[in-house]
C-alpha cells in the first residue's frame, strides 16, 4: 500500500510537456508562455532545419534533465500534403514542397 502511494506521488510530481505561446525568439532560443514563462529555451529541430518562430506561434515545451526545451511548433494546416511529403515554409509566404513522386514545388510552381 505505501509503495503504491509513493509511486502515485512521484508520478504526480513529474513534469510533463505543455502547450505554450512563443513570446519572443532569437537565434536558437525562444521565450514561451505556458503554465509559466519559459525563458531562453533551446529549440530542437531535425538536422538541417533551423527556424526562428514568430511571436504567437504555438509551441510544445518538454521538460528535460537540464531544464526544458522547445520541442517543436504545432503544425499549420497541411491539407496539400500526402503522407510522406515534406513542406518548408516561411512567415513571409515562401513555400517548398518535396512530393512523393520526386517533384519539388516552390511557391506553387513545379521546379523539378
Amino acid at each position: 500500500m505505501w509503495l503504491t502511494r509513493s509511486i502515485e506521488e512521484q508520478t504526480r510530481r513529474q513534469r510533463s510537456a505543455e502547450d505554450a505561446t512563443v513570446t519572443s525568439s532569437s537565434g536558437s532560443a525562444i521565450d514561451a508562455l505556458g503554465t509559466k514563462l519559459h525563458g531562453e529555451l533551446p529549440s530542437v529541430a531535425p538536422f538541417g532545419i533551423a527556424c526562428v518562430p514568430p511571436d504567437g506561434t504555438q509551441a510544445i515545451v518538454m521538460p528535460v534533465s537540464d531544464g526544458s526545451v522547445a520541442l517543436g511548433i504545432l503544425m499549420q494546416d497541411c491539407k496539400e500534403l500526402s503522407p510522406g511529403e515534406i513542406m518548408l515554409y516561411s512567415a513571409g509566404g515562401a513555400m517548398l514542397i518535396l512530393k512523393n513522386d520526386g517533384t519539388i514545388v516552390a511557391n506553387g510552381k513545379v521546379i523539378a
